[in-house]
């Protein structure tokens, strides 16, 4: 692969990971307002926390899917990079005018590679959110079946 053509894999990369950041940012943005509305819907009358349950199991269904929609992006993106890491050693050893040892070779192969692991870092952090978000949904139901059991045994409301 030529200079030009892998500076414009990287611009386009950077360029693509910059606009993915922006997505996900926006995605917790939606999160986190899902889950205020969703505890501040916990504080309301029994009665009505009863629909609460049954949107929060709706909410950590689509935040499952989501996270598994993720992964399956993480996969992909982890095979393209490996072919790209193996095509760069290649490089390395066939082709590159210098005279460099492995590691050389490793961390050449490594800075080439870096936008490739900001994304994969990208996808990671995003996914650990979803995962505490459905964590945080997890909690909210408990406090709604808790608060159903309270009101059923000391029939308060």
């Amino acid at each position: 692969m030529d200079e030009e053509k892998k500076e414009n894999v990287k611009e386009s990369l950077d360029k693509q990971n910059a606009e993915l950041r922006k997505q996900l940012e926006e995605s917790e943005r939606y999160w986190n307002d899902t889950i205020e509305t969703l505890s501040k819907k916990l504080m309301k009358p029994v009665q009505e926390t009863v629909q609460l349950q049954a949107e929060a199991i709706s909410i950590r269904q689509i935040l499952t899917e989501q996270i598994k929609n993720m992964s399956y992006q993480v996969y992909k993106f982890k095979q393209k990079v490996k072919i790209y890491e193996k095509e760069r050693l290649e490089f390395y050893i066939l082709q590159y005018p210098g005279k460099t040892n492995y590691g050389e070779k490793a961390k050449l192969i490594e800075g080439e590679l870096a936008a490739y692991q900001y994304r994969l870092d990208i996808f990671d952090i995003h996914i650990n959110f979803l995962r505490e978000t459905q964590k945080d949904v997890d909690i909210i139901n408990f406090g709604v079946k808790n608060k159903i059991r309270i009101y059923e045994l000391t029939e308060m409301e």
